[in-house]
Parts: structure tokens; sequence; C-alpha cells
């Protein structure tokens, strides 16, 4: 069993991480920041003891054995092949990587030396969607129409800070982005295409809100529709022809609520939001064994997929990536 994670970055996420993850099973092995102040404060709050300055130092410590990563988006890929060529499964935070041709190279190379990386978002791990799923092939909801999915906040227009800076890979479709696409690819397939897509572009050049219309060849349509300046329900409609299913807060939902044509509910609740990570090296380990997941999408085809529908988004809208 994989049980000795170190992590790479010292912000809100690795701390939710370190803070929530079952120690009972999992160990928090080593912590690397490049800003010595960061990584000594936060290893003295979290009573740590192997922290590192150095990232390959970090790396070639023996007993590591798997690499959170939880720093800046443009840092994803170089942090994760380092890891992989060390030899180290990699759990990584959204967006996985800027584009599909990286996320190819790092399941290439992590496949090549019988390694794992998953993308940490969050709805792949959490029990409620597995139980959606299983909804959907017993035909509860009737057959699929479609889903609408909405995500949103406000934010102030600030070009320092990463939400809007090109050069950190900022703008709402890297960083709510992978919410809403992950939950249309995870529900109704990887073969959903891009019909139609619009943003409005901040000045700095990222994305600060948009509309998406993805189709399968099934005719199940979904909509996405992502914001940064102005606030939206984190809410998944699912319709069918026999009811729909709703879905709030989604990316850690515990709970969701089928109402069926004549009217009648059922609540279907299922997992804890505080397990998500414990949720998610589950399934690194899970992964590992190299077991048969016909039931559930395996979650790396997923990114796969909505990475390469951020592709043909960002080449509509115009969105070139910081060089």
């Amino acid at each position: 069993m994989i049980k000795n994670i170190g992590i790479v970055g010292t912000g809100d996420i690795a701390t939710q991480f370190v803070t929530q993850i079952d120690t009972k099973k999992y160990n928090i092995h080593s912590v690397f920041n490049r800003t010595s102040r960061s990584l000594i404060n936060f290893t003295q709050i979290h009573d740590l003891t192997n922290g590192y300055t150095d990232y390959m130092e970090f790396l070639d410590d023996d007993a590591l054995e798997c690499v959170y990563i939880a720093t800046p988006n443009q840092t994803h890929f170089k942090y994760a092949k380092e890891a992989i060529e060390k030899g180290k499964h990699v759990l990584c935070e959204k967006v996985l990587v800027l584009t599909a041709s990286e996320a190819k190279e790092l399941y290439r190379l992590a496949k090549e030396k019988n390694l794992v990386i998953l993308e940490a978002v969050t709805l792949f791990y959490m029990p409620l969607y597995e139980e959606v799923k299983r909804l959907m092939r017993d035909g509860v909801l009737g057959q699929i129409s479609g889903a609408n999915i909405t995500f949103g906040s406000c934010k102030e227009y600030d070009i320092n800070n990463r939400f809007f800076s090109l050069e950190k890979g900022g703008g709402a479709l890297f960083d709510i982005g992978p919410y809403g696409l992950s939950a249309a690819v995870y529900l109704l397939g990887t073969d959903l295409d891009l019909v139609a897509t619009s943003a409005v572009m901040a000045k700095s050049g990222v994305d600060e809100k948009s509309v998406t219309i993805l189709q399968n060849p099934q005719g199940q349509q979904a909509s996405i529709q992502l914001s940064f300046r102005g606030k939206m329900p984190k809410q998944i409609v699912l319709t069918g022809d026999e009811g729909y299913l709703i879905i709030n807060d989604f990316p850690r939902a515990e709970v969701g609520v089928v109402t069926f044509n004549d009217g009648s509910t059922k609540v279907i609740e299922k997992g804890h939001a505080k397990d998500v990570f414990t949720y998610e090296m589950d399934m690194l380990n899970h992964l590992s064994k190299r077991p048969e997941t016909s039931e559930v999408p395996d979650v790396r085809d997923v990114s796969l997929r909505v990475l390469e529908l951020m592709d043909d988004m960002r080449e509509s809208w115009g969105y070139k990536l910081f060089k």
C-alpha cells in the first residue's frame, strides 16, 4: 500500500490536505517549498520533520512513495514530470496541467514506470458520484437527456492575483473549469465534443467568464457556465425523461435530490466531504493495483478529455498561454 506522502507547496489547499487526511491510513512524510520561511512555518504548525527547499533532494528520499502537488497551475507539469522520473506516484491539484499534450506525456511516462498520476478534482472521488452513476445505469432517471452545470464567484480584478495572471495559468477555465467540465464528462462520457463556447476575457488575457455547450453522439447535451464576475450556485442538474437530479455544492457534495415527473422525491446521500483527500489516496492505491474499473469511469481518461476540450475552448477564445 502507498502510504508515505510528500507535500509540494504550503498554501491553503496543502493545509487542508495535511489536516484532513486520515493519518491512521496515510503518513505525511515530507514537505517541499522553495521559500524557507514558509516551509519552516508549515512544518512547525503541523509538527512535520522532513522539510526541503531543494526539490531534487526532496524526491531523492527512498521512503517517499507519492507526491501531492499543491502549487500554482503553471508549475504542475514540471513538478509532476520530475516526480514520476524519480519513481514517485503523483496526486496533483487541478488543473492537472495546462494542455492535453502535457497530460499525455505524463500519462505515458507514468505507464512506462508502472506509476499512477491522478488529478485531484474532488468530485471524482466523492462516493456520491459513484452512486449517481449506478442510478444512471439502473435507469432511475430514465433516458438521460443532459446536464446543466454552473459554478461562479465574484472576484475583484487584480492582475497580481493568480486568478487573473496569464503567467500563472489563471482564468476561470483553469481554476473552476475543471470542476464544471469534469462533472459533464464524468457523467455523460468522454465522447462529449465541443459544440459552441463563448468567453469574456479579462484585460490580462485570461477568461473571466464563459458559457459552453457540449454534446455526445447519443444526443446528450451539457451546458457549463463559469464565472469570476458573478456568484452562481455550484450546481449540477442532471435531466432524464423520468425526472431530474440536483446536486448542490457539487465538488464535495454528499447529497443529491431526485425529483420524479409525478412530483415525488428521493434523497441520495453518500460519503463525507471531510474525507475527500483520503478518498483520493484510496483511488490512487486502487488504480496502482491495476484493477478492472468497468463500473466507474477511469478518472485519468476523464481528466485527459477535459484538457482536450479546454484546448478547443481556448483556441476558440483566442486565449494564448504565457510562454
